[in-house]
């Protein structure tokens, strides 16, 4: 069942975030614009983490319980891929940073005040930010 949900969910992640397209996207706000090689070389390390993982669950990854190595591996690129994503953003113009962070954490606000205690909402996991604990 866990495997089962952590295919859909790295489905999920890969359909809706698009990261490699993001930090494209987002590269153009680097700042300074010297940086720009060391940004995207940031950005494309995370992105490539991501696929490594999302790759790994759709070919390598096998119905049964997890093993150990199996979870390593994918917690290792995940971690990766959180760790060079906040190696991109540091060269994001910090007022554009903290807005769009503002908006994330008041959308998962609005989430859980529309979610929370409806039991036809099924199970859900609140967000804890990783920039938070930063």
């Amino acid at each position: 069942v866990l495997k089962n949900k952590m295919k859909l969910t790295l489905r999920l992640v890969e359909k809706n975030y698009r990261l490699l397209d993001q930090i494209t996207f987002a590269a153009e706000y680097v700042t300074p614009t010297s940086a720009l090689v060391d940004a995207t070389t940031a950005g494309f390390e995370s992105a490539e983490a991501l696929q490594n993982a999302i790759d790994y669950v759709k070919s390598d990854l096998k119905s049964g319980p997890f093993e150990k190595d199996q979870k390593e591996y994918i917690t290792s690129n995940l971690t990766e891929c959180r760790e060079r994503l906040f190696d991109f953003l540091s060269y994001m113009p910090p007022e554009k940073l903290q807005a769009a962070r503002k908006r994330v954490e008041e959308e998962n606000v609005a989430n859980r005040d529309e979610f929370d205690g409806d039991s036809d909402a099924g199970v859900y996991n609140p967000v804890v930010l990783p920039w938070k604990n930063r």
